[in-house]
């Protein structure tokens, strides 16, 4: 053999060697891909996956591995597309289906993911997996019925798989079905009882529900978790403000202000509560605080206006409580409030124009019913004094003042007898100021009158 006939010889069993090396090298790249997806280092898994690719194109667990570890790192439209050569080469490699429909909807496809978990499940690739993801779409869509009837074949394919209760859970809620979405929730965190974001809805619902206790154990299993929400501490606090807890929501709130100290709402809810203790001049403080913070909020004004009413300075409350009005002309309290403040400053024209207002919101606002009716009584307006106690005790007639001051007006319009029946009312449930009057008005002779 010459020297020039052995040289291309020497270089063809080179290629063949390399040729025929290149089918345990790329299983050893895939491997290597591997151990860096188990560990999570998803870039140098990538890099290997596709190594092995380019050694052995026909490879398709490393193709997908390779899509897998894109999508892992974000990178979804490139996902996508690797998950795509995957399906053009074997249309029955249903993992690839499945998970390209993932990522196309964590890139916002919704659509185009339901057609991929509609694949999925007509390969059989996990039913319970692929009805859940493709409800998931079906509810990005807006088709919440096609959702939920996938969210309830899922939990049927398997009642085990927690994820589809909890997805049926929050559309629920999202319906308002906050009961259906607490038993949800509750089968969700019977499967996965470490999912810290089934504890936080089970208490958005419950809550909603006016189930403020139960709300509030699901936040203390969250803050026990240290589950790394914001926010945890300011809606407790919340909640106990909502069960006359005042001094516990005090407590949250104050450590709400740590993580967040210019938040004007935890101001707000402070305020409220310390106003609720007495302690008018923290809760003023508080109340000015997030006025300062946010001085769109009608409610701020509004609970500031009452602090200066309980303070006894009725200017300062009308100023404040204009400014909710301004803001909000829709709640019932703005006005009632106002009127108060009105009547306390001897203008009571203008509180039975504000408790009148209270009343066209809220026709069942007893106690605008009620000062109404004295304001109209100072101003000798007996007749409509007596229709306003009269419509005051229907609401609520368990309130001995409102029987004193009709017997006021019915006194002033010459009913004596029903005057002093509800004088005799009046002083059975504990009213001294109606005793003198019982005794000036209420005699046959030197007994008193009782019907």
């Amino acid at each position: 053999m010459t020297r020039k006939t052995v040289i291309p010889v020497v270089v063809l069993l080179l290629f063949i060697l390399l040729w025929v090396a290149r089918i345990p090298l790329a299983n050893h790249y895939y491997d290597k891909g591997m151990e860096y997806m188990e560990q999570e280092m998803y870039e140098e898994a990538g890099s290997y996956f596709a190594r092995a690719v380019r050694l052995r194109g026909r490879l398709i667990d490393a193709r997908f591995g390779h899509a897998l570890s894109e999508a892992a790192l974000g990178n979804h439209p490139r996902a996508v597309d690797l998950f795509t050569v995957i399906t053009e080469r074997d249309s029955i490699y249903a993992p690839a289906w499945f998970y390209r429909g993932v990522s196309q909807l964590a890139a916002g496809d919704y659509a185009l993911a339901a057609e991929d978990f509609t694949r999925s499940l007509d390969l059989g690739y996990e039913p319970a997996i692929s009805y859940t993801n493709r409800g998931k779409a079906f509810r990005e869509l807006g088709e919440t019925l096609r959702a939920m009837n996938d969210f309830s074949e899922a939990i049927g394919a398997d009642p085990a798989y927690g994820p589809a209760w909890f997805e049926r859970g929050a559309l629920k809620a999202t319906q308002e079905d906050f009961e259906g979405a607490v038993e949800d929730y509750n089968m969700a965190i019977r499967y996965e009882p470490d999912n810290p974001e089934a504890y936080r809805l089970r208490g958005a619902s419950m809550a909603s529900l006016e189930n403020f206790i139960a709300a509030i154990e699901d936040y203390d299993r969250l803050i026990g978790m240290d589950a790394g929400y914001d926010g945890l501490y300011k809606q407790r606090g919340i909640f106990r403000r909502r069960i006359n807890d005042f001094s516990g929501a005090v407590q949250d709130l104050d450590r709400a202000l740590e993580y967040d100290p210019d938040d004007a709402e935890i101001y707000f809810h402070r305020g409220s509560a310390l106003a609720n203790m007495g302690d008018l001049d923290r809760a003023m403080e508080d109340f000015s605080v997030s006025l300062d913070l946010d001085a769109g909020n009608p409610r701020a004004w509004l609970n500031r206006g009452l602090v200066w009413l309980r303070r006894g300075e009725a200017a300062a409350a009308m100023r404040d409580l204009n400014e909710s009005i301004a803001l909000d002309d829709t709640n019932p309290q703005s006005f009632y409030l106002r009127g108060t403040a009105r009547a306390m400053t001897g203008d009571y024209p203008g509180s039975v124009t504000d408790f009148s207002r209270t009343i066209a919101i809220d026709g069942d606002h007893a106690m605008a019913w009620f000062n109404r009716g004295i304001s109209r009584g100072i101003m000798g307006l007996h007749e409509e004094a007596l229709s306003d106690y009269n419509r005051s005790l229907e609401l609520n007639p368990g309130n001995p003042g409102a029987y004193h001051q009709r017997a006021v007006s019915k006194i002033n319009l010459n009913d004596m007898q029903g005057g002093c029946e509800d004088l005799r009312t009046a002083v059975e449930m504990g009213v001294a100021e109606a005793e003198p009057m019982l005794r000036m008005y209420c005699r046959e002779g030197e007994n008193i009158i009782v019907r």
